[in-house]
């Protein structure tokens, strides 16, 4: 089963104010880091992929303008609503999708979404349909995002690399499984300061992230099948 933040993304007025209220300011910088992070893990050219978890399609487009053919899934219609690629809704543990449909599957900002019981089920469901790599990101639990992590509607869960490591590593579909940290300073941070004022904070999170890995918010997860 899904957290409640699943119902969270359903609401309405949610989705009408998701990327306003996150990508303005500070958040541009976010925006950016964000996806020039997956673009280095991915190469979207002429390749088929899915994804995950689209919602209003910030990534789903980035991909679809470097030339992928994607499509992006969400359970929420009224976060699909604002995606321009082509979508579908639907459950992410029961891909409505044919075997080895996609070369690529990326997934950004729904891990935290998923309880421990359901990670191999939903890593296998994402290999039946995927003939190459998933690329996508988890919450570190020893960051400063513990800071406001109550506070949050969507009741994440944080995990850290080396549960999840063993995890993949007890997943027998699973080839290979590398991950980079980033992001000392958490989203939510970014998202609430000017934007003069999140590149400079941008600048010495780059810098001190490259040396203090086991402090970053955000990991980001290559597993090849």
């Amino acid at each position: 089963m899904f957290k409640k933040g699943q119902e969270w993304y359903r609401e309405e007025e949610i989705a009408d104010s998701y990327d306003d209220s996150r990508f303005t300011g500070g958040g541009k910088v976010l925006d950016f880091r964000e996806k020039e992070m997956l673009l280095s893990l991915v190469d979207p050219k002429d390749k088929n992929i899915l994804d995950i978890a689209s919602g209003t399609g910030r990534f789903a487009e980035l991909l679809s303008n470097e030339g992928a053919r994607v499509i992006g899934l969400d359970a929420s219609k009224e976060m699909l609503m604002h995606n321009k690629v082509e979508c579908v809704q639907g459950d992410a543990l029961n891909l409505p999708f044919k075997d080895k449909s996609f070369d690529v599957t990326t997934s950004m900002r729904f891990f935290h979404l998923l309880e421990t019981e359901d990670i191999e089920d939903f890593i296998t469901e994402v290999e039946r349909v995927t003939s190459e790599k998933f690329v996508f990101e988890t919450l570190h639990p020893f960051s400063l995002r513990l800071t406001y992590q109550w506070m949050l509607p969507q009741d994440s869960s944080l995990y850290s690399n080396s549960l999840l490591k063993k995890k993949f590593d007890d997943i027998s579909v699973v080839k290979k499984a590398n991950y980079h940290e980033k992001f000392i300073i958490p989203y939510g941070i970014y998202q609430i300061l000017p934007y003069d004022i999140g590149k400079s904070l941008n600048r010495f999170d780059e810098r001190f992230s490259e040396k203090q890995g086991w402090l970053t918010s955000t990991v980001y997860w290559e597993l090849h099948f």
